[in-house]
């Protein structure tokens, strides 16, 4: 194994397994947790049409037995001791976490490496699986926000691997055979590429620490395995025109998914910024300043001064090559064009400027959140692991606070002018049917770019 050394401040360590794991560390003393998960660099981003929903579907099949536990044993080795155990796929990363008492590390290493190497994906529980995440599909769909989502990717993006859905679609599942699913499993998973991340406490002598990378070399150091995959967002593969996509264009779209409901869910969108390392905060400021919390301007002006909704948020959604930054809300018909018409009063208005006294408190409101949220475990471990997949490098978490605290109103407007300038907003919305008038104001309405001097 090799050692990676790093400044006495900053207290995660990194080793690399013979097989290419790459192992990180972060030792936070006075705790009695930990969390212990897998990263892979593997997603819907990744999949080809025919594909689609692999990622996702194979998530499930871990969780479904091994060559030594039956799946009653996966989860009940995690419950018996209180912990918790979870994954998730996402357009570009899947993981497989456990947080319980750091007493019982070993328990967790043991059980995420049996379902990483030794998943047996067994026909029975193939079939079995398929018929819950048909059903998961559909409860998706039942779920406005859910389902809003997936359209707002595929109309914005396109069809392609990043817009497409991250669990696919009902037919294309159903007619997965249980053998290219294990082969697409095979051949995207593997030791090199994939980071086994730990944070919380993790040893408090010398020898403790020994001990754990003994225990951590024993599970996950195997070449007895299936595994051929080379995961990672720079694969010859990847480099096929199926995979790219440039930022998300400049003149969006219209799109409205007629469905009966009672409100009209939306989302009003505008580009975004890519994942970058030492990328700077703006953007992050904007979104929270925005609808990050129940103070922010949206929040106040479509909620509490006029009553359009129960509730406004924004989002900025970064990927490997593109981002996009949105609003999301639900209002009644009659209130919708209403609500599209504030927010995007709202979003003009900061084109040409920010009050600094507003600046300073929205930063100081997104710098204690961050710093609450890194008292979790699994996010110091998830943003270890992340930012190491998307970068190749152990990054301090604190440093993006001192990237938030080089925002200033000048900054912030030419962060606003770098991203948005000449982007038109585009707006995808499901629910009841809408008039053809309110269509064409809506049109009216986001037919003028941003920033276009």
């Amino acid at each position: 194994m090799r050692w990676i050394s790093t400044k006495p401040a900053f207290q995660v360590e990194k080793i690399v397994l013979q097989n290419g794991l790459v192992v990180l560390l972060e030792n936070i003393p006075h705790r009695t947790s930990a969390t212990v998960g897998l990263w892979l660099p593997v997603g819907s981003r990744f999949e080809r049409k025919r594909e689609s929903g692999y990622s996702h579907f194979v998530e499930h099949m871990l969780f479904k037995g091994t060559r030594k536990r039956h799946y009653t044993e996966i989860s009940r080795a995690i419950d018996r001791l209180g912990g918790h155990m979870n994954a998730s796929t996402s357009k570009e990363i899947t993981d497989y976490y456990i947080s319980l008492s750091s007493r019982h590390i070993p328990v967790a290493l043991d059980v995420l490496a049996d379902m990483f190497f030794d998943s047996t994906f067994s026909n029975e529980e193939f079939v079995a699986e398929k018929k819950v995440i048909v059903e998961e599909l559909k409860m998706g769909e039942d779920q406005p926000d859910d389902y809003l989502f997936d359209l707002f990717y595929e109309s914005q993006i396109g069809d392609n691997s990043l817009g497409r859905p991250i669990a696919g679609n009902a037919r294309g599942i159903q007619r997965t055979t249980r053998d290219e699913l294990y082969e697409y499993y095979r051949s995207h998973y593997g030791p090199e590429g994939t980071v086994l991340s730990l944070a919380g406490a993790l040893y408090s002598t010398p020898a403790e620490k020994r001990a754990l990378i003994a225990e951590i070399t024993r599970h996950f150091d195997r070449t007895d395995h299936a595994l051929q995959g080379k995961p990672g967002y720079h694969r010859e593969e990847f480099r096929d025109a199926e995979f790219q996509t440039e930022r998300a264009p400049k003149q969006r779209l219209l799109k409205h998914q007629a469905k009966d409901l009672e409100q009209i869910n939306f989302v009003l969108s505008l580009p975004g910024e890519k994942t970058q390392l030492n990328q700077p905060a703006d953007l992050q400021v904007l979104t929270h300043y925005l609808g990050g919390t129940m103070s922010s301007r949206l929040f106040v002006e479509l909620r509490e001064k006029k009553g359009l909704c129960y509730s406004v948020s924004t989002f900025h959604s970064q990927f490997l090559h593109e981002g996009v930054w949105g609003i999301f809300c639900a209002t009644s018909p009659d209130k919708y064009t209403t609500a599209v018409e504030t927010a995007l009063q709202e979003v003009n208005e900061l084109t040409t400027g920010i009050d600094a006294g507003d600046l300073e408190e929205s930063k100081s409101g997104l710098r204690g959140s961050v710093e609450l949220a890194m008292e979790s475990a699994y996010r110091r471990a998830s943003y270890n692991a992340r930012t190491y997949l998307y970068h190749g490098i152990v990054k301090d978490w604190r440093d993006y606070l001192v990237q938030l605290d080089k925002v200033t109103p000048t900054t912030f407007l030419s962060a606003l002018r770098h991203v948005w300038r000449g982007a038109s907003p585009g707006i995808t919305s499901l629910g009841p049917k809408i008039s053809a008038a309110t269509q064409k104001k809506l049109s009216n309405l986001v037919k003028q770019p941003l920033l276009s001097q």
